[in-house]
């Protein structure tokens, strides 16, 4: 049995897993507060978080925050529960980005803060521990505010993106490169060349002055390519390079012979003296219930497309395709077998 303040009725069912106490004007846990309210609503039009700039402001925000209407990803940085839920990590970080930015315009973005600015593809997992990186020029040091990381980083070039302040894209791959696995940088970095930001030659020229990242940073650009069209195909080509399988030409076109104007792309596709063509797509996550990507068509209308589309790979020369998804390259063994069993051959260590 729930103890309550006397004359107060406790409802479980209002909110997001915390009491609302109903309290007569209190239609919400507490009163609207007016500044409060433009507040968070300039912030959302801005697809940023918001913060108190008088202490009066801090104060209400604070009391929002323990009621639950209000998220608190940093040091006095707002935004609205029900807002806040909707948005991916990246999405989220990117809020707080612009947000801080505002709020401290020298800083300037590092590491994955920056790749995220700059529109580079960053896998989620790139922001499990919710920091945001700002850069130092010199040594790294210590922050008192476990959510912000100071990076070290000599020969500090910056550039602005958004009105942010950010290392140049050459940098930006170097630091995420030496941050982060193999296949979260080749996301990074196949995406910074598709947008046309960064060269091999830039990348390599960005290292100048830094020890032990060398090789780590000339493998990336070795296999950098700026045909991925995306974050997930990056990650799925990661798996064949560090599976050690014969690499895939990207974006290959092939034609329909029974309709010429039938003109298809495949992800990835192998080619072998003995006429066999292997062809693997990549299925993205959001490929089936999204309507940006299917273009407002229902799933039977999609599933009816891919049909229509392996049979004019077929008739184009393909003798095999391989379907894949995020779920089996992150578990990589799926991916691997698949490779595998169609003949895919394999390198030694």
């Amino acid at each position: 049995m729930h103890n309550t303040p006397r004359g107060r009725a406790f409802d479980h069912s209002v909110g997001w897993g915390f009491p609302v106490w109903r309290m007569g004007a209190y239609a919400w846990g507490m009163k609207k507060h007016k500044e409060l309210e433009i507040l968070a609503e300039r912030a959302e039009s801005e697809r940023r978080c918001f913060f108190g700039a008088t202490d009066s402001q801090r104060k209400a925000l604070r009391r929002r925050r323990k009621a639950g209407e209000l998220v608190s990803p940093y040091m006095n940085m707002y935004a609205r529960t029900h807002y806040w839920r909707q948005l991916s990590p990246p999405e989220r970080m990117l809020h707080l980005i612009r947000a801080l930015a505002m709020r401290h315009p020298r800083w300037v973005f590092a590491g994955s803060s920056a790749a995220l600015v700059w529109g580079f593809d960053c896998p989620w997992s790139m922001f499990a521990d919710g920091k945001v990186t700002v850069a130092n020029e010199g040594s790294a040091s210590h922050s008192k505010c476990s959510r912000l990381e100071y990076r070290g980083v000599s020969w500090l070039r910056v550039g602005k993106h958004g009105g942010i302040r950010v290392t140049d894209p050459a940098r930006t791959v170097v630091d995420c490169g030496m941050r982060y696995s193999f296949a979260q940088g080749l996301a990074v970095a196949d995406s910074a060349m598709r947008l046309g930001l960064v060269h091999g030659d830039d990348v390599v020229k960005a290292c100048r002055g830094l020890h032990h990242v060398k090789p780590k940073v000339g493998r990336l650009v070795r296999y950098a390519n700026p045909l991925s069209e995306n974050g997930g195909e990056s990650l799925c080509r990661a798996v064949i390079i560090e599976s050690r399988f014969m690499l895939p030409q990207l974006q290959r076109v092939f034609v329909d012979p029974a309709d010429v104007s039938g003109v298809y792309r495949a992800d990835f596709s192998w080619h072998f003296r003995d006429g066999r063509v292997v062809v693997l797509e990549f299925d993205g996550m959001r490929k089936y219930d999204d309507t940006d990507m299917t273009g407002n068509r229902s799933t039977r209308e999609v599933v009816h497309a891919e049909r229509e589309r392996e049979s004019a790979l077929m008739r184009a020369g393909v003798t095999d395709i391989l379907r894949t998804d995020y779920r089996e390259v992150r578990n990589r063994a799926p991916l691997i077998a698949k490779l595998a069993n169609a003949g895919i051959p394999r390198f030694a260590p």
